[in-house]
Order: C-alpha cells, then sequence, then structure tokens
C-alpha cells in the first residue's frame, strides 16, 4: 500500500511525502527523497505516529493498521477532522490476545483460533478507541464460550 500528499511548508515551498506499506524492508516514509522507517509502537498492528517538522507546517503522519492519514497544523487532510495523538495499546491487551490465542487454538483448534482473530482484532479497535470496557467483554466473552464448549465436548465424548 502506498499514500502520497504534497505538503506546502509556511515559506511556499512543496514537499511530498509518501508512506509505504512494509514487506520484508518494513514500513517507511519519504520526504522529499529522504527515507524514513516507520516502526511500530505495538507487537500486533502497526501503531504509529511520526512528527513530521517543517517550517511553518507541522504535520503528524498517523498509521493504525492499513489506516494511513497526514494531519497537518492539527487538521487531517482527508475529512478535516482535528488531529488526535494515537493512543498507545496497554500492556494487558497483548497479554489478552496471547491467552486468547492459545485456549481459542487449545479449546477449538483452528476454528477457535480464527475466532480469537477476530476477537483480538476487534478489541484492539476498541482500546483504540478508548473503549477498554468493551475489550475487556470481549476477551472474557471469547474466553466464555471457549470454556463452554470445552464442557459440551467433555460431556458428548464420555
Amino acid at each position: 500500500m502506498k499514500r502520497e500528499w504534497n505538503v506546502t511548508d509556511g515559506m511556499g515551498n512543496m514537499h511530498h511525502i509518501t508512506y509505504k506499506a512494509g514487506g520484508f524492508g518494513g514500513a517507511k516514509y519519504i520526504i522529499d527523497n529522504d527515507t524514513y522507517k516507520c516502526k511500530s509502537k505495538n507487537w500486533f498492528v502497526m501503531l504509529a505516529d511520526v512528527q513530521i517538522s517543517m517550517p511553518g507546517a507541522d504535520c503528524n503522519l498517523v498509521v493504525v493498521g492499513n489506516s494511513v492519514r497526514l494531519a497537518v497544523n492539527g487538521t487531517y487532510l482527508d475529512d478535516g477532522t482535528p488531529y488526535e495523538p494515537v493512543r498507545n495499546l496497554p500492556g494487558w491487551v497483548n497479554v489478552m490476545i496471547t491467552i486468547c490465542g492459545i485456549a481459542g487454538f487449545l479449546g477449538a483448534k483452528f476454528v477457535g483460533l480464527i475466532l480469537s482473530v477476530f476477537v483480538d482484532m476487534f478489541s484492539i479497535k476498541f482500546c483504540l478507541k478508548g473503549k477498554n470496557g468493551a475489550a475487556i467483554g470481549l476477551f472474557v466473552g471469547f474466553l466464555v464460550l471457549i470454556v463452554v464448549w470445552i464442557i459440551v465436548q467433555f460431556l458428548f465424548l464420555i
């Protein structure tokens, strides 16, 4: 995936900003032919908020998963909404993602693992929006579902 923007700074100079999603080299952003690595703040999802300073223009390149946006002077270029810094995911989310993946695989094999991936995706979205209670509810609901599935399997196998 590649996104490109042209930004004019306070001096009237045009700057070309490009974001390229990672392959083997990782994600990177290019400012006027200068290439920089874009490092994620999370293990499971691409989460980056890069400050780009230009004379008279403060830019923020915001990457959340597959969504890439550029904010110039506090306003996103794509829809004109005000810029908000990206929240870091709490550490407990990574622990719960791991627990759900292991429990899903042990409880229901590959179907449980696939369901845990969907639970993880939605819980990450909830946490990024600041809805931690919904993410916890989703994790607990999934774990209860896996426990019920294990009990049903145990009762019908005997």
